[in-house]
């Protein structure tokens, strides 16, 4: 096998581990904003319950206030009753009276009403209160989790450069130049593997007597339409990178 082959390969699958890793670790901050999301969705409907109870609480002090002006009314009016001077303006008084205790037993039946409510929101408040604090325990357990994740993924990349270097300083420079012209120009692959005539990354047909030429090991070749460099992986020398470095 080709010493300037297999630093070529070993270069590729440790470029293609890399490449795998850093599309990982882009995705964390999206994966972490969708956990965000959906807590902030939970937390919304509490929130707009809490409104809501809020709101009716409101509604309800503001009713108990207008009964009370209501009852004081009342009780003006029962002042002046005994002043009036005529029958008409004493039935007049009463009419009033009359009124307003409707307008009170109304507010009263409201208020009621009001408080059924406030009741039973406040019990859902209660239960939902509980799950938002586990959904947001869960929450911040899970971005812990994913920001873990991504350290350990950085600590794979840089252990995967590391080997790269290694790998790169075995490799005669105009190789590595022509390589990496590659790497720039063919989406982060510069070689690539041929099965049964056919590139692996373009996937068209090699010309047989290449195919052959490649198979013996004994030149380094490059993909006719592609331009990647190739090489084939029945070579069991070749498998051995992929296993070596399997848990990168």
């Amino acid at each position: 096998m080709l010493d300037q082959l297999k630093c070529l390969v070993q270069y590729q699958i440790l470029e293609d581990k890399k490449a795998k890793l850093v599309r990982t670790c882009e995705e964390t901050p999206g994966r972490i904003a969708e956990i965000e999301k959906e807590f902030q969705d939970y937390e919304s409907v509490y929130l707009s319950k809490k409104a809501e109870h809020e709101h009716a609480k409101k509604l309800h002090r503001s009713l108990e206030q207008e009964i009370v002006d209501l009852e004081n009314k009342i009780k003006r009016s029962r002042a002046r009753s005994n002043e009036v001077k005529n029958n008409k303006e004493y039935q007049a008084i009463l009419k009033e009276i009359n009124d307003l205790q409707k307008e009170i037993a109304e507010k009263e039946d409201r208020s009621l009403e009001l408080m059924e409510t406030t009741d039973h929101l406040a019990g859902e408040l209660k239960t939902l209160g509980k799950d938002v604090e586990k959904s947001r325990k869960k929450m911040e357990e899970d971005k812990l989790a994913l920001q873990h994740e991504a350290g350990q993924l950085r600590g794979r990349l840089d252990r995967i450069e590391e080997l790269q270097g290694k790998v790169r300083d075995k490799m005669e420079p105009d190789l590595w130049k022509r390589s990496e012209v590659l790497l720039q120009k063919q989406a982060g692959v510069a070689v690539a593997p041929v099965e049964s005539g056919i590139c692996q990354v373009c996937h068209l047909n090699i010309p047989p007597q290449k195919f052959i030429e490649l198979q013996r090991d004994e030149s380094i070749m490059n993909c006719p339409h592609c331009h990647r460099y190739i090489y084939w992986p029945g070579h069991e020398a070749y498998c051995v990178f992929e296993e070596e470095w399997e848990e990168l």
